[in-house]
Formats: structure tokens, sequence, C-alpha cells
């Protein structure tokens, strides 16, 4: 078994090597990018996050009020426990569940909402970005693009190309929703 996987591994070296080799000689045109970069750095970018921030504000407003109206239920019950009857004090109880159950919906609500939003806006950010690295990849007859962050270990800077990719994508109008 150990010998197996010591002459797959040689094989895997050996392709690359006569690959990587063929594919230099032939000119080779290779670049790295940080698409989270351009992603968080763009205009569209930042608009999208000032919105996501914005709505984020607006949902937590209401579930802070909410929350409040919870509070002030349960301290209120609290306080008259021992003065109300069995039937006012069920009431009442069932009164804050109720409350409380609004409270954990709108949470919940709130959270599905922004995860949402936050998948649309990324989803329409990485299409412009995709468009202007195709644009950038085919205008500098580029063969081979590496994403920094999916298992690029070094890369000499001059390969880097976000900047680049990143002017191209804010020289997009900036829009979003």
């Amino acid at each position: 078994m150990g010998n197996v996987r010591l002459w797959v591994a040689a094989a895997a070296v050996a392709a690359v090597t006569v690959f990587g080799a063929t594919a230099f000689a032939e000119g080779l045109k290779i670049a790295v990018i940080d698409v989270n970069k351009v992603l968080n750095d763009s205009e569209a970018g930042k608009v999208a996050k000032k919105k996501m921030e914005a709505r984020y504000e607006e949902l937590k407003k209401k579930i802070d009020v909410k929350q409040d109206e919870a509070k002030k239920m349960k301290d209120e019950l609290d306080k008259q426990k021992i003065l109300l009857g069995k039937e006012k004090l069920k009431e009442r109880e069932d009164a804050l569940k109720a409350k409380i159950d609004e409270l954990r919906q709108l949470t919940q609500e709130s959270e599905k909402e922004m995860q949402g939003r936050q998948g649309e806006m990324t989803r329409d950010i990485l299409k412009l970005i995709e468009t202007r690295l195709d644009k950038f990849i085919a205008d500098e007859k580029i063969d081979l693009v590496l994403e920094k962050s999916a298992g690029v270990v070094h890369a000499n800077p001059s390969l880097d190309i976000t900047a680049k990719v990143l002017e191209l994508v804010n020289k997009e109008k900036t829009g979003g929703k």
C-alpha cells in the first residue's frame, strides 16, 4: 500500500514536471488574484456593505423594541406575581410567551433576510468582477489565473493582478440593491 502511494506521488511529480517544463517552454502566462480584496475594496463592494449595514441597523432597532417590550412584560409580571390570581397569572405568562415567540421569529426572519441579501449582493459583485477579470485575461493573454485564498502558498508579487482588476471593476458604474 505504501509503495503504491509512493509510485503515484512520483508519477504525479513527474507529470507536473514534464507538463510544467513544456508549459513554460511554450510561454505559459500565470497570474494571481485576491478576489476577496477586490470584492471588499471595490466601490460596488463598499456600497453594498453600507446598504447591508443600514438594513442591519433597521432590523436591529425592530428587534430591540420587541426585546424591550418583552423585558417590561416580564418585569411587570415578576412584580405582580403574588397579587395576581392563577387565571390572570396564566394569562400574563401566556402573553409573555407569545411576545418571546414573536421576538424569536423576528430575529430568525431578520437573520435569514440578511443572509439572503448578503448572498445576492455578493453574487452581483462577483459577476461584475468575473466580467472584468475575463476581459483582462483576454486582453493580457493570460493562460492561468490562481486565486490567492485557494491554496497559493507564495507567488511573486509581479504576478498579482488584484490591483489592476480592482481598477477595472471600479471603472464600472457602482450600483447594487
